[in-house]
């Protein structure tokens, strides 16, 4: 597999294809990552300078460039023995928006694709200061989402931001190359669990030989399904509001502080300032933080009845059955791609992150 490098303008630049191992990670909710181990030639060093970007030839389709990768780290290590080595990682196009925040407060109420979009391209886009505008980054096509949601945010950094509400609905997002521009863009996994009809099943499984290995853990340490949420006030005036109903030994309660949220003097009605403690209530609850964590990390057969990029992506939701018959339908939420001398690796990360 080559590994083209890329300079600020997209225009190829050079070609890797002597690293030792290469590992390509790509998530659903978050930015991905990379690492490549290689000889620390002075071609490889001239060519893989910080800030330049990576893809792989097969993230390349005519156009566009998935899976792009930002090298923001360069270590060399020598040794007498075993040679001088550079190793390269950094994080993919997504993390850009790690480079900016929410600068202004800002209100966001109904559709929940059209709240993000207008987010995103309020602070790294069409911001009102030029210079907060990152070059070559534009708006995707709109998908038509019916989701809605009722949020307030002040300062957050904008990655993690549209992690955190992306997450609480199963929406994935990127950033991919089309004709040398950047573009944000907002999916959906598609189900291929036994629960529908509309497209062939992929089930991964031992009995079917294509689930080498897997890690489960079902963990409800943290799990909470009851939020009392504060915000503006004091003492027995603070304006709370309840989420979640559940009952006795069933009921986990927590409170979740959300003074940050503003009324705005009162120019934010009261339904809508209750609508916005009560969307911070949902997505807390439906946070990694208090939810009931049922994952499986599989090594998948990488030649088996399922490819991946052809059968299964990144973000759908597949069956999958372990050794001692534990099935569940999880999402998939990251896939770890590994490469080197011994050969190729697939780990994908299930997660019933839903529950």
């Amino acid at each position: 597999m080559d590994i083209y490098v890329l300079n600020r303008s997209f225009d190829i630049v050079g070609v890797c294809d002597d690293y030792k191992s290469c590992i390509w990670t790509t998530r659903y909710f978050t930015p991905g990552d990379f690492e490549l181990y290689l000889p620390a030639t002075d071609d490889n060093i001239l060519l893989l300078k910080e800030d330049r970007y990576v893809v792989r030839d097969k993230d390349i389709t005519a156009d566009t460039y998935k899976n792009v990768m930002i090298v923001e780290k360069v270590q060399i290590t020598t040794s007498v023995e075993d040679g001088n080595f550079l190793t390269v990682t950094g994080r993919c196009l997504k993390s850009i928006l790690s480079r900016r925040i929410v600068w202004r407060q800002t209100v966001l109420s109904g559709r929940l694709e059209t709240a993000i979009r207008q987010v995103v391209a309020a602070n790294a886009i069409n911001a009102d200061l030029p210079e907060r505008n990152v070059e070559r980054l534009y708006l995707g096509q709109i998908k038509g989402f019916t989701d809605t949601v009722d949020k307030q945010a002040t300062g957050d950094n904008l990655a993690e931001f549209v992690a955190e509400i992306t997450a609480t609905y199963g929406v994935g997002w990127d950033v991919y190359v089309k004709d040398g521009t950047m573009y944000f863009d907002l999916y959906k996994g598609t189900d291929r669990s036994y629960g529908q009809a509309a497209v062939p099943y992929v089930t991964f499984s031992q009995d079917y030989d294509n689930l080498l290995t897997t890690d489960y853990q079902y963990d409800k340490t943290n799990y909470k399904n009851v939020a009392l949420v504060g915000g503006e006030g004091e003492g027995l005036d603070r304006r709370t509001v309840a989420v979640g109903n559940a009952s006795g030994l069933d009921r986990y309660e927590v409170f979740i502080d959300s003074r940050n949220a503003s009324s705005n003097d009162g120019t934010v009605t009261d339904a809508e300032y209750n609508a916005l403690l009560e969307e911070e209530g949902r997505e807390t609850l439906k946070s990694n933080e208090f939810i009931i964590r049922e994952d499986i990390a599989g090594e998948v057969e990488p030649a088996g009845n399922y490819i991946l990029g052809v059968h299964y992506f990144l973000g759908d939701i597949v069956e999958v059955i372990n050794e001692y018959g534990i099935e569940t339908t999880p999402r998939i939420v990251e896939i770890i791609e590994s490469e080197d001398d011994t050969g190729s690796v697939t780990i994908p990360t299930f997660s019933t992150w839903e529950v």
